[in-house]
């Protein structure tokens, strides 16, 4: 059995994207939908004062035009607004941890003050501990 040698951690700063595509609360559906497709992204973090309050992902959107709701109905509507975050500074391992105990596929990333300056994707995640695997066999 192979053991992971624990002094080579990668951190979520190594890994996440620093291009985060925001929307504010007030956006209608369509639009959040619009701007998902221009980006090429699958999900969206919903902010305020700089701060992520919520998130927007694939899922929400077909579930919220599955549902009935309204092309006009606001973002915070459909967020996700018990929003799961993880530190810039946390190993890659902690992301993992969230990530399946929430059954989610996306974390933003925020730095001590709690302010967004990244998103953590489960390919981000797979893309680390790819490198720590083959790092580790070399």
């Amino acid at each position: 059995m192979k053991v992971v040698d624990t002094d080579m951690v990668e951190l979520i700063k190594d890994y996440m994207k620093t291009s985060v595509i925001t929307v504010t609360r007030d956006l209608p559906l369509k639009d959040v939908a619009v701007v998902m497709t221009e980006k090429n992204v699958g999900s969206v973090i919903v902010t305020e004062n700089g701060k992520p309050v919520g998130i927007i992902t694939e899922r929400d959107i077909v579930r919220a035009i599955g549902s009935g709701k309204s092309l006009e109905i606001p973002a915070d509507k459909i967020m996700t607004a018990s929003l799961i975050t993880i530190r810039e500074d946390s190993p890659i391992t902690g992301a993992l941890s969230l990530m399946r105990s929430y059954n989610i596929r996306h974390l933003p990333v925020v730095d001590g003050e709690g302010k967004l300056v990244g998103i953590v994707s489960i390919r981000d995640i797979a893309r680390a501990l790819d490198d720590l695997f083959e790092g580790d066999m070399e």
